[in-house]
Parts: structure tokens; C-alpha cells; sequence
């Protein structure tokens, strides 16, 4: 029989007709998807935010897509919609998850936060010294990357464990950093702050390569995206700060750690 659902909403992500996807993994909170190039689709259980190209559903949807959804199911892209294995998911709505531009970015006071990243250790220990390697390896390769070279990430792409390696929330924090400045911006050079996708396939989960492949068009998660309007505001940001560590095992603490890492360069590079 087939089930017809409507997701709350989903990623502004493009969706390429005829695209097939099938089971990468299942958890709580979400069932991830992949498509023959290794490109991902994300289910989410409402409550945890929306990834840049995930759909969102009601609780009791979501168990419905549990249950149904299994290694031998495939999903096609049919227009809108999702369609396969007794399955024809539509969305009610469309989120824009692409970031702005903003004027400034108040720098949030992590003085506290004793939440362990991945890689870096406590937040607010790294983030008062930024003198940890992997840190100072994602301050050089932005200047490099500013200055108009291509960075080279091989020691912080795929570094670390789960389905999305602290390296590389890292790099996608700071990446929602430089896109958030008024001048870079404009800067039609983010395609050369990371390999094509392609080459990340070979250098890190599937999972992950999405994101960095959507993070290096300015598309980013809904908890991002409400840490930078918050910053951009001058609104207290400890409640968006908690939302987005709540965000897999470190991958929050290091996206955070990754994103005030690129923010204090550039305010740093911009006062000196």
C-alpha cells in the first residue's frame, strides 16, 4: 500500500531529477540517504533542526519512515517529491538555508563553555589560546585562501571519528564565518577553499562530504544559521550556542570551535 507523507519542510538543496537513493544509515533522529554519486539526502525527526539537504518530519512520520525504509528500499526524485519502496514524500514548504551577509558578527563569550571538541580539547581552553595545531593549520590556510592560494586540508579533512570527522566540522564552521563577512562574501573564490567533491569522497565519509560540498556554497544547518543571526543581532546567543552543541556527539562543540577560529582571524586581520 503505498504511504503518502508530508515533510514540515525541506532544504532550499537542488534536487536532481531522477536521482535514486538508498539506506546509508539510521539513527533516533535521522535517516541519512545516499544517491549512486555518494551525495546525501537527510530525514529528520522534528526537534533537532534541519541539515542543508534534509527534510524534516513529524515524530510519528518520521517512525512511519523507520519502519518502512530498509537496504533493498529506493527513493527517486520525481519533481518535488520522493517516490519509491511504497513511499511518496512531499514537502510542505521550502526553507532557504544558504547564509547572509551581515555587517558584523559579535564574537560569542566562550569563556565557560567547557564542552570537549573532537580534536581541540575543552572549547573555551582552545578557544582562549588558539594555539593548538589543528587550529593554527585552519588560521594559515584561510590566510592562504585569502591571499589567492589553495589551502591544503589533507591533515584536517577525514581527522577524526563518526559519520562527520571533527576536521571537517571544523571546516565547515569556519567556512559559515567567511561567508557571513561583507567583503568576502562576494569573493567568487569558495570553490577553491576545498577539493571538488569528487576528491573529498576519497578523503572522508560520504556524510560529511555533502556538508562541506553545501558549506562551500554558503548552505548550512538551521542551528548554524540561527548561531550567525543571533551574532549578527547583538541577541544573547547562549540559546542558539546550546542548540547547536546539541548537535551530534562534537560534531556541534567542533563546528562552534571551527566557526570562532575563523571569525577572530578575521577580526584579528582586519584590526591589524
Amino acid at each position: 500500500m503505498l504511504l503518502s507523507i508530508q515533510a514540515l519542510a525541506r532544504s532550499n538543496a537542488p534536487l536532481l531529477q531522477g536521482a535514486e537513493y538508498r539506506l546509508n544509515s539510521r539513527f533516533s533522529q535521522a535517516i541519512n540517504l545516499t544517491d549512486s554519486q555518494g551525495k546525501l539526502l537527510t530525514l529528520h525527526r522534528f526537534g533537532k533542526g534541519c541539515s542543508p539537504t534534509g527534510w524534516v518530519f513529524r515524530t510519528n512520520d518520521f517512525e512511519k519512515l523507520t519502519e518502512r525504509l530498509n537496504a533493498t528500499s529506493l527513493l527517486c526524485v520525481e519533481g518535488e517529491r520522493l517516490v519509491g519502496g511504497g513511499l511518496d514524500l512531499c514537502a510542505r514548504r521550502t526553507l532557504d538555508l544558504s547564509t547572509s551577509c551581515y555587517e558584523q558578527l559579535s564574537l560569542p563569550d566562550l569563556r565557560f563553555c567547557t564542552v570537549q571538541t573532537g580534536l581541540v580539547g575543552p572549547i573555551n581552553e582552545a578557544y582562549q589560546r588558539m594555539d593548538h595545531p589543528h587550529l593554527i593549520t585552519l588560521r594559515e590556510g584561510i590566510a592562504l585562501w585569502q591571499a589567492g592560494g589553495k589551502p591544503d586540508w589533507s591533515n584536517l579533512i577525514g581527522l577524526g571519528p563518526g559519520l562527520t570527522p571533527s576536521g571537517d566540522d571544523m571546516l565547515t564552521g569556519a567556512m559559515a564565518a567567511l561567508f557571513c563577512h561583507g567583503h568576502l562574501h562576494s569573493l567568487p573564490t569558495f570553490s577553491r577553499f576545498l577539493p571538488p567533491f569528487d576528491q573529498l569522497l576519497l578523503m572522508t565519509t560520504s556524510v560529511s562530504c555533502t556538508f562541506l560540498n553545501n558549506a562551500v556554497q554558503g548552505r548550512f544547518s538551521t542551528p548554524l544559521l540561527r548561531l550567525l543571526r543571533s551574532l549578527a543581532t547583538g541577541r544573547d546567543s547562549r540559546s542558539a550556542i546550546k542548540h547547536l552543541l546539541a548537535h551530534g556527539h562534537t560534531s556541534g562543540a567542533d563546528t562552534l570551535i571551527g566557526f570562532v577560529t575563523a571569525l577572530r582571524w578575521m577580526k584579528e586581520t582586519e584590526e591589524g
